[in-house]
């Protein structure tokens, strides 16, 4: 049997990052747990209606880490 792994770290984002040279801006997340550390994700969401969002310094998200589906361990 095949399941999809998946992980929820809570997170905020620490910095917007102006990607001039990226042609894209850049947000940066600071995971709760330091071991964690940080990421940086492409600033551009959308909700459910297709509306286009931006995260802002201080917003609190909850990061989903997921992994393609695996096979469980014996």
């Amino acid at each position: 049997m095949h399941r999809k792994a998946e992980t929820h770290k809570p997170g905020s984002v620490s910095r917007i990052i102006d990607g001039v040279e990226l042609k894209q801006e850049l947000a940066e997340i600071s995971l709760s747990d330091p071991a964690c550390g940080k990421l940086r994700i492409v600033n551009f969401l959308a909700n459910e209606m297709g509306k286009k969002l931006s995260l802002k310094e201080g917003d609190v998200v909850d990061v989903v880490i997921s992994s393609s589906e695996v096979e469980p361990k014996d």
